[in-house]
């Protein structure tokens, strides 16, 4: 359970939250100029509870507001609202009262008001106004002459620079043109070119894979031709062999039958 003094400052707290207007301070208020005449502006500042809203009134002599607004108060708790005087006929002569209002707290500042005193107008001479205005019609139409010349001559110039700009820029194109057919015949005789020995390097791949089967069969006969001498070469060693076999044979028969006929004779 809680102690008296722990429940007593709860609520304390509790009435301090729910009631800001214990808390706030009564506003402060200034009015600038102090002395008002005609429809002079006039500017009322002060201070109040910071990030909160001031309602101001203005009242006349007679307890007429003249003036009602809310106000936004910074953060740091100031606030200014500035507006016109005179304009209706709530503005007398005599003295103002300003009151800012902030959660029930208030604060006041007073400011003199002169209304302007009614002026007669004099009477207006008409033969003057007409040749005033004459004369200025007079003037603006020399101005506007002398603005229209200068214009012209600016856009002629102007017009000159831009026409002889295109025309220049029309020969670049020309000539640009000109290049770009030349760069073109050109790429076209290169293709031809290339086109062209494309075909002789066909040519000559043809021709050495011809040489090539040409080289092959020649080695080819090489070697036949070869072998055929080494055949005909062991050919004549064989004959000559036999021929020598014969011719001793011969001999040796020759010599018998020498020897069988002495013999014989004998």
């Amino acid at each position: 359970m809680k102690s008296l003094p722990a429940i007593a400052a709860g609520l304390l707290a509790a009435f301090l939250l729910l009631s800001p207007a214990v808390l706030a301070a009564a506003p402060t208020v200034s009015v600038s100029p102090t002395s008002v005449t005609g429809t002079q502006t006039i500017t009322i500042s002060g201070t109040a509870t910071a990030s909160s809203e001031v309602s101001i009134t203005v009242t006349n002599p007679n307890s007429v507001a003249v003036a009602l607004a809310n106000v936004a108060v910074s953060s740091s708790g100031s606030y200014t609202y500035t507006f016109g005087a005179g304009g209706t006929s709530s503005w007398i002569t005599g003295t103002y009262t300003v009151t800012a209002t902030v959660s029930g707290q208030t604060g006041t500042a007073t400011f003199a008001y002169t209304a302007p005193s009614i002026v007669v107008t004099p009477s207006y001479n008409v033969t003057q106004a007409l040749v005033d205005i004459e004369g200025n019609l007079t003037q603006i139409k020399s101005e506007l002459t002398t603005l229209a010349s200068t214009e012209q001559t600016d856009l002629a110039a102007n017009f000159t620079a831009i026409t002889g700009s295109l025309s220049s820029l029309s020969t670049q194109l020309t000539t640009l043109a000109g290049q770009v057919t030349t760069i073109t015949t050109n790429l076209g005789t290169v293709q031809t070119d290339v086109t062209n020995m494309q075909g002789q390097l066909t040519t000559i791949s043809n021709n050495i894979a011809t040489l090539n089967t040409a080289v092959m069969a020649a080695q080819t006969a090489a070697t036949a031709a070869q072998t055929a001498a080494t055949n005909a070469n062991n050919a004549v060693s064989s004959t000559q062999t036999y021929v020598l076999v014969v011719a001793v044979l011969a001999a040796i028969t020759l010599v018998l039958e020498l020897a069988i006929l002495v013999r014989k004779l004998s």
